[in-house]
């Protein structure tokens, strides 16, 4: 169960059989936007603020295209043809635009794709991946190329220009979704840090660029993302807990 707030409303895949769906809970109901079986979800859905819309990354025609659906599952559009996406895209909090990382014709980057329709913007080259944009709308922080396991935590303004963070290596997992999540006022960035199996919670201050741990978490189940109520006062999180044995039987002589 991969989850994300938009609004007062918790959206979260979930399978009931052929891959995994998007669902919605509010107000203790719960409700199927996206059946799996129509087209399995690889990595969470983008919530926008409002929480009256989700980005998709749906697989057609052996590509990886963004769409827009209605909260209520009603109505589904593709974005665009133009950017085959990778990772989880997010929304502008103006709701007027959606970041993902990609590639095009020219390869691989991070694009701005305006949602009532237009050209996509590219952001820059390289591989880039999940990026997350702040509340403020003046920050997108995303995750840099992978090596040895690992990638760098990166930021970026929307206009293109460069913004310096500490270093810090998250661990990498292509497909399961960010593993920062901006503060609802902005002023911090949560992330998870740490080595198999074990991930913890720390707060990076955008102001002083100083971070702090906030948890210390000893279940060896594995994190693969997480989000902040919009309240700004807990972290909702999944564990998934790998249960495979290797069994050698001895057969009868």
């Amino acid at each position: 169960m991969i989850q994300r707030f938009g609004a007062n409303s918790l959206f979260y895949l979930s399978s009931s059989g052929a891959g995994d769906g998007l669902w919605r809970y509010q107000g203790g109901q719960t409700q199927e936007i996206w059946k799996g079986a129509d087209g399995p979800l690889l990595v969470p859905a983008g919530v926008s603020p409002d929480g009256r819309r989700a980005a998709l990354v749906l697989r057609r025609q052996g590509k990886l295209r963004l769409h827009v659906i209605s909260a209520d599952g009603s109505e589904l559009q593709p974005l665009t043809e133009a950017i085959d996406a990778r990772g989880t895209p997010s929304w502008s909090p103006d709701t007027k635009w959606i970041v993902t990382g990609g590639n095009d014709t020219h390869g691989a980057g991070l694009f701005k794709i305006p949602v009532d329709g237009g050209v996509p913007v590219r952001l820059l080259a390289g591989p880039a991946f999940d990026p997350v944009w702040s509340p403020s709308g003046t920050l997108i922080v995303y995750a840099g190329p992978t090596s040895a396991g690992a990638a760098p935590m990166r930021a970026i303004r929307p206009d293109g220009s460069v913004v310096e963070l500490p270093p810090v290596q998250l661990r990498s997992q292509p497909e399961r979704g960010e593993r920062y999540r901006f503060l609802p006022g902005g002023e911090g960035l949560v992330y998870m840090q740490g080595f198999n199996p074990w991930q913890d919670f720390w707060l990076l201050e955008l102001a002083s660029k100083k971070s702090r741990q906030l948890a210390r978490l000893s279940n060896p189940a594995t994190m693969r993302t997480f989000d902040i109520t919009p309240d700004g006062k807990q972290i909702v999180f999944d564990r998934l807990q790998e249960n495979s044995d290797i069994v050698l039987i001895d057969l009868p002589k």
